[in-house]
């Protein structure tokens, strides 16, 4: 299949590197969904689930480099533009619609939840629709700076990433190895089960066909992708662990969010509630995820409907997040209930998409055949 320059639209300027690349992918998988992850595991497979990420990487690594050698055949075509290659003018946008309101709409609901965490951590006494305010600020002035601007910013907290991992290591002192032993208590066939759930810890993959026109290197690509999910992968089996030999097996599966919980058993001479400062961090690591999910949603949007992302536009979009908080105010409930769905959504997505690429290729080289015979 060959592109024709005058019938897409083809992004010239490559602003992202490969260091950066790698970060992206890092940085929007690692969100929200770490802070439950190690109760989830426990309740399915128990302290032995911690295997179960490592097929769960696996499998997104292999799912990634699916999408890097779909997106080769059209490197340097917009998103929209991309899947009207694969699927013609009408399904394609169509295609490109509906992920971007799913991708709004995932952004969304981590920016809420993040809220509901310093509701009730840290400023129980502050509505819901003042923090969300306060928090849409920051998000403004990194979505009019496009993705290469919320690039930079992934990398400049990429070190608080890591101290904040490297703080949870001072927990240890309470752990008790026991915990985890034997490694394999029930056999495979639990840990087989839990595969799924940790396959959809790594939502985020999908980004990488709209990342991959703006990379720089990318013949390196392939080895980005591997980075990054070997990164997501080590922090997930890292946070998991630290929680499994902390907490005994009954108390990590009645422990809501274990990985804000422990922070409160960390205690140092001179500094007091540690926990707020290190709970302060975490917050930013997951801004890297709701970002970055509203920019790629706005960016599908105004390619579908030939916009530019102007300030109104965000504006706007800001009013309706507004709105819609106050006509369904965010509880845990109800954001655990909508995120479960964006889940099953975002699975069908990492899973149905190169499917429907394969075929929609299949189809156009079969026609074009057709026509030349």
């Amino acid at each position: 299949m060959n592109v024709r320059r005058d019938s897409f639209m083809v992004i010239t300027k490559s602003k992202i590197t490969q260091f950066q690349f790698i970060l992206m992918i890092f940085g929007i998988q690692v969100g929200i969904g770490m802070l439950s992850l190690p109760r989830e595991l426990a309740q399915k497979a128990g302290t032995s689930s911690w295997i179960a990420i490592l097929f769960g990487g696996m499998i997104s690594t292999a799912i990634s480099i699916l999408f890097l050698k779909l997106r080769e055949k059209a490197p340097n075509l917009n998103y929209v533009s991309f899947f009207t290659f694969y699927l013609g003018k009408i399904i394609g946008p169509i295609v490109v619609f509906l992920q971007a309101i799913y991708f709004l709409y995932a952004g969304y609901l981590v920016l809420c939840r993040a809220i509901l965490y310093i509701q009730s951590y840290i400023l129980q006494e502050t509505k819901v629709y003042v923090l969300l305010v306060l928090f849409l600020f920051p998000t403004y002035q990194l979505l009019r700076g496009g993705i290469h601007l919320i690039a930079k910013y992934i990398e400049a907290i990429f070190p608080i990433a890591f101290f904040t991992l490297f703080m949870l290591l001072f927990t240890l002192k309470d752990a008790d190895l026991n915990f985890i032993l034997p490694i394999i208590k029930n056999g495979w066939m639990p840990i087989f089960k839990t595969i799924p759930l940790t396959t959809t810890s790594f939502l985020g993959i999908e980004l990488i066909l709209v990342f991959y026109p703006y990379l720089k290197s990318k013949e390196k690509a392939i080895k980005g992708v591997i980075i990054g999910n070997a990164l997501t992968t080590f922090t997930y089996i890292f946070v998991t662990i630290i929680c499994f030999v902390i907490y005994s097996p009954y108390e990590i599966k009645m422990t809501f969010e274990p990985v804000i919980d422990i922070l409160s058993i960390m205690e140092f001479q001179y500094v007091e509630r540690l926990d707020f400062i290190l709970f302060s961090l975490f917050l930013m690591i997951i801004s890297k995820t709701w970002v970055t999910y509203i920019w790629a949603g706005m960016n599908g949007l105004s390619e579908v409907f030939k916009f530019k992302l102007k300030p109104l536009i965000i504006v706007i979009l800001f009013i309706l997040i507004l709105i819609l908080t106050f006509i369904q105010v965010p509880t845990f409930t109800n954001t655990s209930i909508h995120l479960h769905y964006i889940m099953i959504f975002g699975s069908f997505i990492i899973i149905g998409i190169p499917i429907l690429l394969l075929v929609g290729g299949l189809i156009k080289n079969r026609l074009s055949k057709v026509k030349i015979n």
